[in-house]
């Protein structure tokens, strides 16, 4: 799966000239946190709602009401905006965006293609796509497994599946820390009672370590 397959397309953009009050009502009527600043259709910046929030006030400044009014009236985006944001193409698969989101510290990337903005991607969306890949809205049951990395395991523990005509909603395996400990193999199956499939997983030599 890849980005262009959960970006939001109708991306709401400004200009590095619009105001920090104007940027703020922009995201509060499309209720969005993030909007791309742009320069004849070339993304030069990137502002969010939590910049726009730091530039409110301190409580402790000795600036009255109609000063502060004044002072903020004169504030643009620009003068905030992160600068020449990371973008990401729509191609890049959805797991690399989430790896390059925790690498990075970033909440949502502007989709970019042939120096055109062409999208916007949050964390948000791909922990919800990722929600759906594994399973998870479908409900069913777990099963974990220690696995060592022997060719042929997996081909036993699908035979096994087979067998009891369990229906797979999603496999993951987790690598050990480890070089000579075994992987973690997480299956979420639909089905009501996972233990005689346990049971016969453990009995074929499978590390058996949660059923629920």
């Amino acid at each position: 799966m890849r980005i262009r397959d959960i970006m939001s397309t109708n991306v709401v953009t400004v200009t590095g000239d619009t105001s920090i009050h104007n940027a703020r009502n922009i995201m509060q009527a499309h209720k969005i946190r993030r909007l791309p600043v742009m320069k004849k259709h070339k993304l030069v910046g990137l502002v969010t709602l939590h910049m726009l929030l730091e530039t409110a006030p301190s409580p402790a400044t000795s600036l009255n009401i109609w000063e502060l009014n004044y002072l903020l009236g004169k504030m643009t985006v620009k003068d905030i905006m992160v600068k020449k944001p990371y973008s990401i193409p729509p191609d890049m698969p959805v797991e690399e965006a989430l790896q390059l989101g925790q690498e990075k510290g970033y909440g949502a990337f502007p989709v970019v293609e042939d120096k055109r903005v062409v999208g916007m991607v949050t964390e948000s969306d791909i922990v919800r796509i990722m929600t759906r890949v594994l399973g998870v809205r479908e409900g069913g049951k777990r099963i974990d497994i220690k696995v060592s990395k022997d060719f042929g395991n997996m081909k036993r523990i699908m035979e096994i599946l087979d067998k009891h005509k369990t229906v797979l909603l999603s496999m993951m395996t987790l690598p050990p820390e480890h070089e000579d400990e075994d992987w973690l193999v997480v299956l979420r199956l639909k089905s009501e009672d996972t233990e005689p499939i346990a049971k016969e997983l453990t009995s074929s030599g499978f590390n058996v370590t949660y059923v629920g």
